[in-house]
């Protein structure tokens, strides 16, 4: 199996998709959404997804489709 460093992901701080490294802790994803003003409500979707079982990056990719979905919305 290829391990993967690198992901695509809506930054809802950037409010665009981005290519970044996959970040290697819950802390250095989560350091990702700081000083985003929903930050908080979007760590608590993070934290959902890891808690049913998924990766770091799975994780951070959920909560930027969310992101990019309450952007449309808006």
């Amino acid at each position: 199996m290829v391990e993967r460093n690198q992901m695509r992901w809506y930054n809802p701080a950037l409010g665009a998709f981005e290519w970044r490294e996959v970040p290697k802790s819950d802390e250095e994803a989560l350091s990702l959404l700081e000083g985003f003003p929903d930050a908080e409500a979007y760590s608590l979707i993070y934290w959902r997804w890891r808690e049913l079982g998924a990766s770091v990056m799975a994780a951070l990719i959920r909560v930027g489709e969310a992101a990019k979905e309450e952007n449309e919305r808006s």
